[in-house]
Formats: structure tokens, C-alpha cells, sequence
């Protein structure tokens, strides 16, 4: 049985531009040719094409494909490595989508650092920003106290009137504030 690249690439799932990108990684090898210089794929073709679009769908990276795809050398040691990658960015994204589910639910910003949507709920756009520069400056249980510290103390009228105030008040009112 012989084979037109479109004919290959749609038997394998694949697009004539991925069967032409294999040929330069040199992951398929290029077929012979007709007389009327048309590429004539063989069954062998078919399989390392299948082999090469299972290996992509695991999450294979194509540079390691060459190793997995030999029978020669053993590709448990490249798929567990393929697995702890899948395992890291999997336990990446759930970490990133009970912030954002902890973001939603408490309607705060989504600029306040990892773990303060509760604490940061009714801090002002100024403390918002100083907390997201202390979460580059202090270590996670200095940060872990802040947020303790703010759970613990709710805002009153006196930071209400802080974030208020402006640049130009006057030197009497910063001094009433300060008491």
C-alpha cells in the first residue's frame, strides 16, 4: 500500500505540514520517490507517523521523541520525567485555581499577593500595592504573620480617614490623624 502525504497525514490525524516539519526534525524519514517526483509513504511510514502523533498527544516534547520512539533504549526514565512535569504544572494549576475560586469568592483584587483575597478584602488601593511589594521583600512566614494580623484586626474609621488623605493636606490634619 503506498501513499500521497495528504492521504498519510489524514490516515494518521495529522496535517501535511506536521508530516513536512517530522521530515526536517528527521523523526519520519522521507519516502522514495515516483518518477514523477510525488513521495510514496509505505506502511512503516504510517506507524512511525501514528508512533510520533501518540508520543506528541502524552505531552512528549518532539527533541525526545528519537529516544522513545527506538525500541533500543528504554523510555520509562524519559516518561516518568514526562509524568512528574505533567504532575508539577497539574498541582501549578489547581494551586492557581483555588486562588482565583478565593478571589471570586471574597470580590477582591486579583493584584493582591497568592493567599490574601480574605485578609486584603477591604485593604485601599494603596495598602493593596504596599502588600504586593512586602510579598517580594518578606519571606512567606513573615507574610503568613501579616496576614494573621490582618484577619485578626479590622479597619476602623482612623485608616478609612488614612486613605483619604491626600498629598497636600496640611500639617494639622496629619498631626489629628496621627493620634
Amino acid at each position: 500500500m503506498a501513499w500521497s502525504t495528504r492521504e498519510l497525514a489524514e490516515l494518521a490525524g495529522a496535517t501535511v505540514k506536521s508530516v513536512r516539519y517530522y521530515h526536517q526534525l528527521e523523526l519520519l524519514d522521507e519516502p522514495e520517490r515516483l518518477t514523477n517526483g510525488y513521495k510514496q509513504y509505505e506502511v512503516r511510514h504510517l506507524v512511525r507517523l501514528l508512533q510520533i502523533t501518540r508520543l506528541t498527544d502524552l505531552g512528549v516534547p518532539l527533541a525526545q521523541i528519537e529516544s522513545i520512539g527506538s525500541s533500543v533504549d528504554d523510555p520509562a526514565s524519559t516518561l516518568r520525567t514526562i509524568d512528574a512535569e505533567l504532575a508539577a504544572t497539574i498541582e501549578r494549576l489547581q494551586r492557581i485555581r483555588a486562588e482565583l475560586a478565593a478571589i471570586l469568592a471574597n470580590r477582591t483584587s486579583a493584584s493582591l499577593p497568592a493567599g490574601f483575597a480574605e485578609a486584603g478584602r477591604d485593604l485601599s488601593e494603596a495598602d493593596q500595592s504596599l502588600l504586593l511589594i512586602w510579598s517580594k521583600v518578606f519571606d512567606e512566614g513573615a507574610m503568613d504573620d501579616l496576614k494573621q494580623m490582618l484577619i485578626d484586626s479590622p479597619r476602623t474609621a482612623a485608616d478609612a480617614d488614612l486613605d483619604e488623605l491626600t498629598d497636600d493636606a496640611d500639617r494639622e490634619t496629619r498631626r489629628r490623624l496621627g493620634e
